[in-house]
């Protein structure tokens, strides 16, 4: 399945007369127009081939890529927001123009009709045979968009609708919700939302680094080439409602006051003496060892609370077995209290059922791996702190973990849901443990690459595999809003090719794998040269006081060539570059250079003009500047020119004789 073509009526700042955008499938589509009826004709693309991007042989194969090209302001970005704004389950006023929107079906020559504003369309294909196209469900289809922009374009009205969006804008706007909820930190001070945001994406970065298609399936081989992981620091943090905090009558609320107390006794105990159990204790590393433990359990302690707190929260309906834990209150201290708590917590269902709310054997094992690496560090910790130095495999294996733990809560949660059997996210548990970068900082390229992937992968495992919030459909739309902005050229050479080959892998991860069609705006000729020119869709633009007009076939103004093509025709034609394809600094200063050899008489400011002609790396207009120049100045300062140019050329050619 793919877009096939779009017919736009208008759009209220963009144009004010009809639009049709092809996306080179098998067919290029021509509107014609009788009042409020259409009939669509179908001529084959002689360019298209059939599975022409698949590069992996995957059920989610990529079924074609296109990317939007045009000057800044021609109204891209705004497309790709009238693509997703079409298929949100609630529509956007302020974005909807009337369209007609048509899908390709593998093997099927007949479009299915998704969208439409008129009355009638009626379709005549290869064959002149005329079919009158009905509606088809458009539930099937959902988009993902994707932005690196911080450009605060954030409208929560039109981008609330959107649950398929991972902008950087809307990732902003979800990792900051709960900041107010957070626990303060060490010293005293809440969490800084740049710490937070930090925490959230850094977190993102090294589940997808560490999961199995980099790890096992190795997606970004012959690719590109990562930096190391390194020495990372976990962060523990918990919430601002304590558990002796909350009046939520509920049969969970009693054992976990008493877990909570006895915590607070051992904390106490803790940092005032010197024995413990009988045995001597000196060593402040090992003292400050064991309250990092208790503050972790003080930590989970806050997040099973604050969970009971919600408006409407699963935990509020606990049910516990007080018999059991009056038997060990005394007994046990808070560590083996809370495994107790996870093993018999559970919820009351209608007739006398209940459904265990902990899957205890991970969270106790969680609980254990955490302890492990903290016995293992050997960083000096002081008193009150949250964050833990260790091993790049012992936090991958503990954030692993809180992940199966927080999932299996999230995941158990949908039993009480009525529709769809869905979560909603508001109500999700988030995780404790964040990772935070230590040791470098990677290079703006490499985040770029990695947000780009961490986020599309955590984005459909968080919300397909591991708590199922969203409803999956059979085909998506990837939208990526130039998410090459901050890569290199060589990086940018292989953008195309790495889509192709990794994105797959992360819909091949869904029961049952959709098919994937990428649609990107670019402003990089490098990119623009893998795709075919019916791939192509041009946007174009005079200026602010014009309106832009999309070239689709047939328009003498749209640029013929962009597959393998040479990168200087790419820039002149397919960008709307116009005079020249060198800088309007370096182009002024030519003309003056020229203005100046062309006026005879004056002759002063000579010696700048041969530094400047000297500066210019383009031979053949050095060279004619340096004809110019000897004519005018009667020396021999075009043989000089050309002399410098023999040497360059003959070291040149003793390089390659190496």
């Amino acid at each position: 399945m793919r877009i096939a073509a779009i017919y736009i009526d208008k759009h209220k700042y963009l144009f004010n007369e009809p639009q049709i955008l092809n996306f080179g499938g098998k067919y290029i589509y021509e509107f014609t127009r009788d009042g409020n009826n259409f009939l669509v004709t179908a001529s084959v693309n002689e360019n298209f081939i059939d599975d022409f991007f698949d590069l992996t042989e995957f059920q989610g194969s990529v079924t074609n890529v296109n990317a939007f090209v045009g000057q800044n302001g021609a109204g891209k970005s705004t497309i790709l927001d009238f693509i997703r704004e079409n298929f949100f389950d609630q529509r956007y006023q302020d974005y909807e123009s009337n369209c007609i929107l048509l899908f390709e079906q593998h093997k099927h020559d007949v479009p299915l009709l998704i969208r439409n504003s008129f009355d009638s369309v009626k379709f005549k294909s290869t064959a002149n045979e005329i079919i009158e196209l009905e509606v088809s469900d458009a539930r099937e289809i959902g988009t993902i968009y994707y932005s690196p922009h911080l450009d605060y374009k954030f409208d929560p009205d039109f981008e609330s609708l959107d649950d398929h969006d991972i902008s950087f804008d809307a990732l902003i706007e979800e990792d900051l919700k709960s900041i107010g909820e957070k626990q303060k930190d060490i010293t005293g001070f809440p969490e800084s939302p740049l710490q937070e945001l930090l925490f959230k994406n850094s977190l993102r970065q090294i589940q997808f680094l560490s999961s199995e298609l980099v790890d096992k399936s190795n997606i970004f081989k012959d690719l590109f080439q990562l930096q190391n992981h390194y020495e990372p620091v976990l962060h523990f943090r918990g919430y601002t409602k304590d558990v002796s905090d909350s009046n939520t009558p509920t049969q969970l609320r009693r054992p976990l006051d008493i877990i909570s107390t006895k915590l607070e006794d051992e904390y106490s105990l803790w940092t005032k003496m010197r024995e413990f159990d009988g045995k001597k204790v000196t060593n402040q590393i090992e003292i400050n060892k064991h309250l990092l433990k208790k503050n972790v359990i003080k930590i989970l302690l806050s997040l099973i609370s604050r969970q009971m707190e919600r408006r409407n929260a699963f935990l509020s309906e606990g049910d516990f077995p007080d018999e059991l834990f009056e038997e060990v209150m005394n007994k046990q201290d808070a560590l083996n209290l809370l495994y107790f708590f996870a093993e018999h917590a559970g919820i009351k269902m209608r007739g006398s059922k209940t459904i265990k709310i902990f899957n205890h054997h991970t969270f106790r094992l969680m609980i254990e791996k955490i302890y492990e690496a903290i016995e293992a560090a050997k960083t000096e910790y002081q008193v009150g702190t949250h964050k833990l130095h260790t091993t790049t495999a012992s936090a991958i294996e503990i954030l692993k973990l809180q992940k199966h733990f927080l999932s299996d809560l999230n995941r158990y949660y949908s039993q009480f849901l009525k529709e769809n059997g869905m979560v909603d996210k508001a109500d999700a548990i988030e995780e404790f443990v964040n990772y935070k970068p230590f040791s470098r900082r990677m290079s703006s390229g490499e985040n770029a690459l990695i947000n780009l992937f961490s986020r599309l992968y955590n984005f459909l495992d968080y919300n397909f595999v591991s708590n199922k919030f969203l409803r999956l459909r059979k085909h998506y739309i990837i939208l990526l809003d130039e998410a090459d902005l901050s890569f290199h050229p060589k990086w940018k050479k292989r953008f195309i090719k790495a889509l192709l080959k990794t994105i797959p892998y992360f819909f091949q991860e869904l029961n049952p794998a959709p098919t994937v069609q990428i649609i990107f705006a670019t402003h990089d000729p490098l990119t623009l040269s893998d795709l075919p020119n019916s791939n192509v869709i041009y946007f174009q633009r005079r200026d602010y006081d014009s309106l832009t007009r999309i070239l689709d076939y047939g328009d003498e103004s749209r640029p013929g060539k962009t597959f393998g093509a040479n990168i200087s025709n790419l820039l002149s034609d397919s960008f709307f570059i116009e005079d020249s394809l060198i800088g309007d600094f370096v182009f002024d200063k030519i003309q003056d250079t020229i203005a100046w050899l062309n006026n005879k008489e004056n002759k002063s400011g000579s010696e700048n003009v041969q530094k400047m002609i000297r500066m210019i790396d383009e031979p053949i207009v050095q060279r004619k500047l340096a004809e110019m120049y000897q004519e005018k100045m009667k020396d021999d300062f075009q043989l000089q020119i050309l002399n410098q140019q023999i040497e360059e050329l003959q070291n040149l050619k003793q390089k390659f004789n190496r």
